[in-house]
This record gives C-alpha cells, structure tokens and sequence, in this order.
C-alpha cells in the first residue's frame, strides 16, 4: 500500500563554499495494510523531513512514494493535497491547530473536507477518546501543550485515514496520557487496517510498533 523507492534528499549548502547535504538517500521501504513502524534517529538526521516527503509536503531530490500505487511525484500540488485530505492523518510535532477555529472544529475539518457525514459524532467519538470532550469549545489559545497535541492526534485520527503519519506525538503529554494515545493511535491502524509510521525519541513509544527502524546520519533507513 505504501512503497518508497530510492527516495533520497539533498539539502542546499548553507555557504557557497560548502558542498550540498545529502540529508536522505537510497531508501527503499515497502509496508502493507496493519503495518505499524516507529523511526527513530539522532535529532537533525532528517526524520521529519522522511515524514514529509512520504506526505507530499515535500518533493524527494530522487527516487520516489508509491500510496495506493499512486506516484506522488506524477501528481501536481493539488492532487497531492486531495490525496492526502483522503487518505492521510498527520500529527504535526508543531500541532498546526488553526486558532480561530474551537477544538470541535479544528477536529471537525478532515470530516468536512472530505464530505462524510455524520460529522458530530465521529467528532464527539475523537474528543472523548483523547479526554477532551469537556473543551470542545475551547479556542486552543486557553488549551496547554498537551491538550494541542491531544487535539492533533483527534483531528488526524477522525476521518480513518489509510496512512497514519506521527511525528513526535507524545513530546508534551504525561507518561500516562502518553501511554493512552499510543494505544489509541494503535488501535486506529489495527482497527481501520491502516499504516501507521511513528517518529519518535522514546523507545518506550517506539516500543508500542510492530518494528522499529533507525534513521542512521549517513542518510539510510535500516532496521534499529
């Protein structure tokens, strides 16, 4: 279901006598449907950036993502960003909520951006799975940190995305809420035979995958 093929990244030179950053190179990764793989790696190895290409967010120096058997670098920027509307969940490490919206509605988007209806519940379902039925209508500037990771993870997960991508989603939360959203973001793949691909420091969150796998600083995705 999701294929990454040699897909490699270089990085400009931050100086003109500096040589271009090959920061991704030569990775190959097949996964199937209830596939759950945490990344691990040094931080500034390009673990994000991995999460990014495989979303469409960015564009690989080479090589290339197969979802669905869809070519992703054959699509242009608005078949990307319907594609991954679809069949895409992202917890962003920096929770990308809108701040004029209330939590409801921040979870609410995916739902409405893809047209499935009923929305209210399957909004309501999200909130009371991440304890954050009691703030639905709470503008995330009155939320913490945690509660805005809460309600990324919510939005990600409520329109049952193929591809569930994670990126650092339990970096604000307490041992035991962290627990509880893996289990939870768990589940989701298992339930929904999605993929789940979760990027993480913690080898106790790395410990919740079926396999881990090491981004190394030479660029190469092998397996931890």
């Amino acid at each position: 279901m999701l294929r990454l093929v040699d897909l490699s990244k270089t990085l400009p030179a931050l100086q003109p006598d500096l040589p271009p950053r090959e920061l991704l190179r030569g990775i190959d990764l097949d996964l199937a449907a209830g596939d759950y793989v945490a990344i691990m790696g040094e931080s500034g190895c390009g673990k994000s950036t991995l999460l990014n290409l495989i979303a469409g967010l960015d564009r690989p120096s080479g090589g290339h993502v197969e979802l669905d058997g869809r070519n992703l670098s054959a699509l242009d920027d608005n078949g990307v960003t319907r594609l991954r509307a679809a069949r895409m969940g992202f917890v962003f490490q920096a929770f990308h909520v809108l701040p004029h919206l209330t939590v409801a509605q921040n979870v609410a988007l995916p739902l409405a951006l893809n047209r499935i209806e009923p929305i209210e519940p399957r909004v309501h379902e999200m909130l009371a799975a991440v304890d954050l039925a009691a703030r639905a209508g709470s503008r995330p500037r009155e939320l913490s940190g945690g509660e805005l990771q809460r309600v990324a993870i919510a939005r990600a997960l409520v329109h049952r995305p193929a591809l569930v991508l994670a990126d650092e989603p339990t970096g604000n939360l307490d041992p035991e809420t962290a627990e509880r959203i893996l289990a939870l973001l768990r589940e989701s793949v298992v339930a929904h035979q999605a993929i789940g691909i979760l990027v993480t420091h913690s080898h106790a969150a790395a410990a919740s995958a079926d396999r881990v796998l090491r981004l190394g600083r030479d660029g190469r995705l092998e397996p931890a």
